[in-house]
């Protein structure tokens, strides 16, 4: 993929699908001004791929905010205590522990998930970038929600029609707990900021028009309206189909990779929960806002 730079000269993007999903992009180096057109055909490939690798990157804290609020405004996540100690617009994730404090959250969510759906506008993008990356495990795992949506029987999309999920934060940190994880519970003054929410079970995206699967395992409580029971099996089945092996990636990371994937599109697992102590990892974290889903 070629772009038109501002002088006039011709900056060649690479971009490499993935298996399954998401594409590797080449040919950029974000530490420097993007013009128009290069960042066009990023954002093109975000639109095409759902998740975007672009490798091979030496960025400050500032120059990370820098590349992620070309896709939108930035905000802070609920957890204030893992803020990056430049801005509160990143956070850290990490299982470092220095002077017997942890500096960043050690499980940011060993669950299938989609961002912030507890939240009653959604982040719209997720872009992760690598600080320190152990030789083995750490991997991220990415689900295809809009395919999997578009291959799914009649039936069921006539099924999932007009049908809302409720979403709560608190459910993640229940599993977390049954898990065995490290994951910080919430505040009484966090919670407060984060009540439940419902959002359509199948959204589509405000700018390709693509309908997809809008409820995960780890963030979704229920199917609102439906008996207990019944709610419970539509979800299984559901979550059977979209983690099946032709939908997902598992993305191993190497420092240095920029990681950026759409939130109305695709959920993910982190695996840090199976991460030995002793093997490092730090990622910056920073979400780009979005919309009311529909």
């Amino acid at each position: 993929m070629a772009t038109q730079g501002a002088t006039g000269s011709v900056r060649r993007l690479d971009v490499t699908p993935l298996e399954h999903l998401g594409a590797r992009v080449e040919g950029v180096d974000l530490s420097t001004p993007i013009d128009e057109a290069t960042f066009g055909g990023i954002y093109r490939a975000f639109l095409d791929h759902r998740v975007l690798s672009i490798p091979g990157q030496r960025l400050s804290s500032r120059q990370v905010l820098d590349v992620s609020a070309r896709f939108g405004p930035l905000e802070a996540h609920v957890k204030k205590r893992f803020h990056h100690p430049d801005t509160p617009l990143m956070l850290v994730l990490s299982n470092v522990v220095e002077a017997g404090r942890a500096i960043g959250a050690r499980d940011g969510g060993t669950f299938w998930h989609s961002d912030m759906s507890f939240a009653a506008r959604p982040c719209r993008a997720t872009l992760l970038y690598g600080i320190q990356i152990p030789d083995e495990g750490g991997d991220t795992l990415l689900a295809d929600l809009t395919r999997a949506y578009e291959d799914l029987p009649d039936r069921l999309k006539t099924r999932l029609e007009g049908l809302q999920g409720v979403h709560d934060y608190a459910k993640a940190d229940e599993i977390s707990a049954a898990q065995g994880g490290q994951r910080s519970p919430l505040t009484e003054e966090e919670k407060k900021r984060v009540p439940r929410v419902t959002h359509p079970v199948v959204r589509t995206h405000p700018e390709t028009g693509r309908k997809a699967i809008y409820i995960t395992p780890g963030y979704t409580r229920c199917i609102d309206g439906l008996p207990e029971a019944e709610s419970a099996a539509l979800m299984d089945e559901i979550f059977a189909h979209c983690l099946q092996p032709q939908y997902q990636l598992r993305y191993r990371w190497r420092a240095g990779d920029v990681v950026i994937w759409d939130n109305a599109a695709v959920m993910h697992s982190a695996t840090t929960l199976y991460l030995p102590a002793d093997r490092h990892r730090t990622l910056w974290r920073t979400v780009i806002s979005g919309d009311v889903p529909f």
